[in-house]
């Protein structure tokens, strides 16, 4: 599922949103709401390299911890977020007010999630565990974002939204949380338009750009997606490519894409079905790695607070230093 949330249709509406909902916030009263998730995992990868034996790592841990906060005094609305990794150090993810100026417009400032990517940032807004633009293996792109601190405008309706982001920097530094704080070495512009002006589909079209100064580059990058409902099923697609133009070393070119179906079997079950590739390319190398994966995902809805989704993904590798690999994993998931 999106960052945004898209409209879906009968029994799919109920049991994406019920497996895999986004923010439900426990309203304290009028003015603040609260909210958060736990989530926890155990996998098992399996690694086939192109020379040697093969070889696996496992794990039983927890993946992501988080909780959040809005406070709202119309017509502003202030949102606070703590998050930990696996890693169980905490950080400060949302930080940011919005001000809403009427029209369909909405102004904010502070540090946000960036607007690119089909996929969710938040674990229990997905109905897989993996995402498209890494391989389970660890064979991924930057071309997704995740914090990054600036000024956003954004002004729609029903049918579109379009946005425009004035940012410290396009990736985040150190981590996920936050960009690099610092405008005098070039500051970051990302921009999105959504269109869902036709029922059940859902168009997105963003990018950015940054002359960043600091390492001597400049960063591109497009990212497209696609989401249609038919019936219990809601079908996506997404392609992006990211291009980083250096001064010093050779160019890289970033490539990542999707196809994906989520069918929904009843209001507990949705199986999710995925196809993805991941691929870079040096200027002037002669090789271009790539790795393709295919990806199974069945989720279920315990109660309105837990759920459990099951994955298995197949990867196979060129030019690279796999020739191919396996992924297992089931992910326990309580939003409160």
């Amino acid at each position: 599922m999106t960052k945004r949330i898209t409209k879906m249709a009968g029994v799919a509406a109920f049991s994406l949103v019920a497996a895999a909902s986004a923010f439900a916030d426990i309203k304290l009263n009028d003015n603040f709401s609260v909210g958060g998730y736990v989530v926890g995992s155990a996998n098992y990868v399996q690694y086939k390299p192109t020379t040697g034996s093969s070889y696996s790592t496992s794990k039983l841990d927890g993946d992501a911890y988080k909780f959040w906060t809005n406070i709202t005094f119309a017509p502003v609305t202030g949102t606070l977020s703590y998050y930990a990794g696996s890693d169980g150090k905490p950080v400060v993810l949302d930080a940011y007010a919005t001000y809403d100026a009427g029209s369909g417009i909405k102004i904010s400032f502070g540090k946000f999630l960036s607007w690119l990517g089909y996929e969710a940032f938040d674990p229990i807004n997905m109905t897989q565990l993996t995402y498209g633009w890494a391989t389970p293996q660890g064979f991924g792109v930057a071309n997704i974002p995740a914090y990054h601190s600036g000024v956003k405008i954004e002004q729609g309706n029903d049918a579109y939204t379009v946005g425009v982001a004035i940012l410290d920097s396009v990736d985040p530094v150190g981590g996920i949380a936050k960009g690099d704080g610092d405008l005098k070495n070039g500051p970051g512009v990302e921009a999105y338009f959504t269109y869902k002006g036709v029922k059940n589909l859902t168009l997105f079209a963003g990018g950015y750009f940054e002359n960043d100064t600091y390492v001597d580059t400049k960063k591109t990058s497009i990212d497209l997606w696609a989401q249609y409902v038919l019936g219990d099923t809601t079908f996506a697609a997404e392609v992006s490519t990211r291009k980083d133009d250096y001064v010093g070393p050779a160019d890289l070119t970033s490539n990542f894409w999707l196809i994906e179906a989520q069918q929904a079997l009843n209001k507990a079950w949705v199986l999710t079905a995925r196809i993805s590739g991941v691929s870079t390319k040096t200027k002037g190398a002669s090789q271009k790695p790539k790795g393709t994966t295919f990806t199974i995902a069945p989720s279920v809805t315990i109660t309105a607070n837990l759920s459990v989704v099951f994955e298995y993904s197949y990867t196979t590798y060129k030019d690279y230093s796999l020739n191919k690999g396996n992924y297992v994993a089931v992910q326990a998931r309580f939003k409160f």
